[in-house]
């Protein structure tokens, strides 16, 4: 390989996009850094039935415009290209927004999380005949939060599971990911409702983003990702 082939890998290697490239047989031939986080979210067959059905009618490489979420990362747009009947590329271009902001430390106090669970639940689920599953990492130490945004956000989070019969709800700490904040990494606690409903969670992303908090609709859950904020 010479220096301009080299030149060329390194910088896709290292690009804030997620490339892949497949044989035509679906299997995963390549990808960079950024893909590998990516996979964490969305398994590569879904990746390849993606580039399938973006691919050109011909050989060559063709950009397309949608919207797309996986974990809590947006992708704006797509290009797919094949220059022979071996191999398939997809790279995704990921809407970038401006870097979070730690919450100043005058604002943040420790709490114990379940306990600002059990406050919101008990306020917005209490009332109703709702059966719940509740599964807890009772390992989790005291957290530093905005504790009145924090429960403003956990309240129109559960406001969103009113009209559910049954719900399981998780809180767990997520494994081989951080959170960068004011250039100091975060380990990232999650709190998961299941639902087989479809909700509109816009304005809850607005709530949310107040409180450090990222809001994540996938196909069977919602969930609240946030920085475990120790010091």
């Amino acid at each position: 390989m010479n220096y301009e082939e080299n030149f060329y890998k390194s910088m896709l290697f290292n690009s804030l996009n997620p490339f892949v490239l497949f044989n035509k047989e679906g299997k995963l031939i390549d990808y960079n850094k950024e893909a590998e986080f990516l996979f964490n979210d969305v398994a590569p067959k879904e990746l390849y039935s993606l580039a399938l059905s973006y691919a050109p009618h011909s050989f060559g490489f063709l950009h397309s415009f949608l919207d797309l979420q996986y974990g809590k990362d947006k992708y704006y747009a797509i290009v797919v290209g094949y220059i022979d009947e071996e191999f398939v590329g997809l790279e995704l271009y990921k809407l970038v927004g401006t870097s979070k902001k730690l919450l100043k430390s005058a604002d943040i106090e420790p709490v114990n999380l379940y306990s600002l669970l059990e406050i919101s639940k008990a306020t917005i689920l209490g009332p109703l005949d709702i059966e719940l599953e509740e599964i807890y990492d009772t390992s989790l130490p005291e957290i530093k939060v905005n504790i009145n945004s924090f429960l403003v956000a956990l309240n129109e989070y559960f406001s969103l599971f009113k009209n559910e019969k049954k719900l399981t709800i998780k809180v767990h700490l997520k494994i081989g990911e951080y959170e960068i904040l004011d250039g100091k990494k975060y380990s990232i606690i999650v709190i998961e409702t299941i639902t087989k409903n479809s909700l509109n969670v816009t304005n809850l992303e607005v709530i949310g983003e107040g409180a450090c908090i990222n809001v994540i609709q996938a196909q069977k859950s919602i969930q609240f990702e946030f920085p475990m904020i120790l010091d």
